[in-house]
């Protein structure tokens, strides 16, 4: 019997809360940064996969090595 196989991991999402603090911008961000990454964009980290553009996205979120701004005037409370 073949063992079921565990899902890709985006790293810990505290970790990635952290850096955005609202999830819905979180996803936002990664969406912008991931099209970035498709259009042949240099990944930030290394050993990126080509092939997964969010899962990279998200590993350079979590590496903070993305210059992400917050417009604090356009979040509702």
């Amino acid at each position: 019997m073949k063992e079921p196989k565990t899902p890709p991991s985006f790293g810990d999402i505290d970790r990635l809360l952290e850096r955005i603090p609202n999830k819905y911008l979180l996803v936002n961000a990664a969406r912008v940064r991931a099209q970035q990454l498709v259009n042949r964009d240099e990944p930030t980290v290394e050993g990126a996969d080509p092939e997964k553009a969010v899962t990279t996205a998200f590993a350079e979120i979590t590496a903070d090595t993305l210059d992400i701004e917050i417009n604090q005037s356009r979040i509702r409370p």
